[in-house]
């Protein structure tokens, strides 16, 4: 992969609902030899874009990331564990490998590209399944195209966000909640705190009622104070702070039932 940060190919919305339309109705071989002949030719890019990433990149990125499905059960259709450990897992893998610049990872447009140039098998293991006529594959669109949601673009985000260490020892429900309010979690070391803070309340009883508590209470703080000119140790004091007020709410609703 290359050594600088690089801008990725770019799929527009028409063109992938296009490309989906025609592999979705192949074999799942079909399409993995499809993806393994992915290139840069022709390619749409950021139009002023000077780093690019290369053939042997998509290559690269595409074994990595297949790897990885097939230490998860790929191409069998295998248990939801699983498949959110592979989630767990290509998060460090995508942070690790595309070495994509946060600028171009805003785009939809490349994580079309990916999950449907590079890796449209594998999406179809995550999250496809076969139409009742068994004539295509069915994946939901939020799947393929929204931001939030996208296979591939989520996970990058939760390992940049989070950090990639992190983002591996969290589950769905957790990431979600920390990566899905961009208002709270959009700035990395906001979001690095409230993670690391929640990754210690393991043994707490209402884990997730804790963290959800806590996020609403964030988000009513934030309306009133501005945490981009804080230092560390000033975020990890308001984050613990906020834990702590949720903490005393939980135990005064348990007290009560």
């Amino acid at each position: 992969m290359s050594a600088a940060p690089v801008c990725f190919p770019r799929l527009s919305l028409s063109q992938a609902v296009t490309t989906w339309q025609d592999l979705s109705r192949k074999s799942l071989d079909e399409i993995a030899e499809f993806a393994a002949a992915v290139s840069t030719a022709g390619a749409a890019f950021y139009p002023v874009a000077t780093g690019r990433c290369t053939d042997s990149d998509l290559s690269e990125l595409r074994e990595a990331v297949l790897n990885a499905a097939r230490a998860h059960g790929y191409p069998d259709a295998g248990r939801s564990k699983d498949k959110t450990s592979f989630d767990q897992a290509v998060s460090k893998i995508l942070y690790d490998k595309m070495n994509i610049l946060p600028s171009d990872a805003t785009s939809v447009e490349v994580w079309n590209f990916i999950n449907i140039r590079v890796l449209p098998d594998v999406v179809i293991w995550r999250y496809g399944r076969q139409s009742v006529d068994g004539s295509r594959w069915d994946v939901t669109e939020e799947r393929l195209y929204a931001m939030n949601r996208t296979t591939f673009g989520r996970l990058w985000w939760r390992a940049y966000l989070l950090g990639p260490d992190i983002s591996q020892r969290l589950a769905e429900d957790e990431s979600v909640q920390l990566t899905e309010r961009p208002r709270i979690t959009g700035y990395a070391p906001l979001a690095r705190a409230i993670a690391t803070r929640h990754l210690a309340t393991i043994s707490v009883t209402r884990r997730m009622d804790l963290l959800r508590d806590a996020m609403k209470r964030l988000t009513r703080r934030l309306v009133v104070i501005s945490v981009f000119h804080m230092s560390g140790d000033q975020i990890t004091e308001l984050v613990d702070d906020v834990f702590r007020e949720s903490q005393e709410a939980l135990k005064t609703e348990d007290a009560r039932r």
